[in-house]
């Protein structure tokens, strides 16, 4: 539906239902501490069929979820000519599963969940406000384990608001998700398992910054971030984070020449675990050759106390390049030495006219896994929303977005395909994370492919941590997964996907655990609003956590 003065009633009731859900999240009272995570550890056996883990997550910052909460009222509020769609959905799924727990073989229980999700969709742009929000809450019941009945939110909103006119704006940023305690635990094929590895996370950003042109001849950015993120387990540490950042740049009298000066201050505030803070300068002076090829010098340096209990100084410098060949592709990578030894970040794409290659690398400290804070609506959406845009120029993105949301729905198609999950952390960690995904988007075959390898060690003072890392104390993952649908008919198509993640590390008698999947899925259209689909899964679970799994699905969706 589209916003206009005539719809005033309507506004008033999504903005009272949205600041009252962003308020009960963000500001509920989580009284207690939280243990330590030990991500050598499984949490508690799936045997235990207790009640879901709801420990209190410490420090939450009422401020910030006030704010947020203002913020995203103010972006509802219609202008005149504001185009806003709202779409409500609701959505019924059925589960039909022989290992409800996800435990060993000689322990399954078998039971009939259904999942019931109402949600909604708000997508729109104002004169000075930007808004993209999508959220839902799923509530799980049990046939046979009644007692497990539980809720989840999941909230992905993205927000921005022009306070001053070409100067001052606010970004802010709210995700709700599921995310995994232990590298080694199960991992779920579907959230109406009974997980205890699995813990509902929220993270929520707000940042002001000014930009501008300083006396005609420089840009300046200046940017102040705040983001709280929090669990429901108590086997999570909470964190705080708040960075000041400033970039200014500009070109010299020569035009092919260009500078720019980069600052940045981070504080991270842990409920469980140390405190930290780190300061980042950088200096960058670029040469470009051609309009399709640039190198720049990269020098600086960062402090910080990650590993000792005082600030130490590393002088970081490094080279980077920006080769842009056509307009189908492009390969941007920087490299320097870091405290922890070289850091590098690698992004590259090429196009075609039905099909797309990514590979992005990268080596650098993190400080959560991917999936925490992240707002992208995933990683098929966004190679399929290429593949389309390319292939008209002529669409808006509205009509882009639809044509993607239509095609990943109609061939059962997750928007996000992600297949290394990653974990939760107490601590800041060095990842080095190399990613490649490719799409085919044919008119009756629709392939996705990502494989990922992800390694991760935490930062503290009895790391003794070296350029080569610290054996024990050093994770790896790695995954792929693909999907291919068939289009069987105009309203009807039939998919396939295959999935492994794997976690281990480099010491021979270390905790080990594979998770194979095969997913196979049926969808077809009832209506221009309404999809149906019935599927089968068998997965497959071995080393520190060893279960099978299957199960029959179907699932009813209807926007509205």
């Amino acid at each position: 539906m589209v916003m206009d003065t005539g719809m005033a009633t309507v506004t008033g009731m999504v903005t009272a239902m949205v600041l009252h859900m962003v308020q009960t999240v963000l500001e509920r009272d989580r009284r207690g501490g939280a243990a330590e995570v030990d991500h050598w550890r499984v949490p508690a056996s799936p045997n235990d069929r207790g009640s879901l883990g709801r420990g209190s997550n410490g420090r939450r910052r009422a401020g910030l979820g006030a704010l947020l909460a203002v913020f995203l009222g103010a972006t509802l509020i219609p202008a005149q000519a504001a185009n806003w769609k709202i779409t409500p959905s609701i959505a019924v799924q059925e589960t039909l599963t022989d290992n409800v727990f996800l435990s060993s073989s000689a322990n399954k229980t078998g039971d009939l969940v259904t999942g019931i999700t109402p949600g909604i969709t708000i997508d729109g742009q104002g004169s000075r406000a930007k808004l993209r929000l999508g959220y839902s809450y799923t509530e799980n019941l049990y046939l046979r384990e009644t007692s497990q009945r539980n809720g989840q939110n999941s909230l992905n909103a993205i927000g921005t608001l022009e306070a001053f006119e070409d100067h001052l704006f606010i970004d802010a940023t709210g995700t709700i998700s599921q995310q995994y305690l232990s590298a080694f635990g199960a991992v779920s094929p579907s959230t109406a398992n009974v997980d205890r590895n699995r813990t509902e996370t929220s993270s929520y950003s707000l940042s002001p910054y000014l930009k501008g042109r300083l006396l005609g001849w420089a840009d300046y950015l200046l940017r102040y971030r705040a983001i709280t993120t929090s669990s429901k387990s108590s086997l999570a540490s909470n964190l705080d984070s708040r960075e000041w950042s400033g970039r200014l740049g500009g070109t010299t009298r020569w035009s092919h020449i260009t500078w720019a000066l980069d600052a940045s201050q981070l504080t991270n505030d842990y409920s469980v675990g140390r405190d930290s803070e780190a300061s980042n300068y950088s200096i960058y002076l670029s040469y470009r050759f051609d309009p399709q090829f640039q190198v720049s010098l990269i020098g600086g340096r960062e402090s910080n106390d990650y590993v000792s209990l005082d600030q130490q100084t590393t002088y970081t410098r490094g080279v980077g390049f920006d080769w842009t060949p056509s307009l189908r592709t492009q390969l941007k990578a920087t490299v320097r030495n870091r405290f922890f030894g070289t850091g590098y970040d690698v992004d590259f794409h090429h196009r075609r006219p039905r099909s797309l290659v990514t590979f992005r690398a990268s080596k650098d400290v993190s400080l959560q896994p991917p999936g925490v804070g992240n707002t992208s609506q995933g990683n098929n959406y966004n190679a399929f929303y290429s593949i389309i845009a390319a292939s008209d120029p002529t669409l808006t993105p509205d009509a882009i977005n639809a044509q993607v949301t239509q095609l990943l729905l109609e061939r059962g198609i997750p928007a996000d395909g992600t297949v290394v999950n990653g974990y939760l952390t107490d601590r800041p960690q060095v990842q080095e994370l190399q990613q490649l995904t490719a799409a085919l988007m044919g008119a009756r075959n629709t392939v996705t492919f990502i494989a990922t390898r992800s390694e991760q060690q935490g930062l503290s003072l009895l790391n003794g941590l070296t350029n080569n890392y610290a054996l024990p104390g050093r994770i790896l993952q790695r995954g792929y997964g693909i999907v291919w649908a068939h289009r069987l008919t105009g309203l009807s198509s039939l998919s396939l996907s295959l999935n492994q993640q794997r976690s281990s590390t480099y010491i021979a008698t270390s905790p080990e655990t594979t998770t194979s999947g095969a997913y196979l899925l049926f969808s077809t259209r009832l209506s221009p609003k309404t999809n149906i689909n019935v599927g089968a899964r068998r997965v497959i679970s071995s080393g520190v956590t060893s279960y099978t799994e299957s199960a029959l699905t179907g699932a009813i969706f209807h926007r509205f």
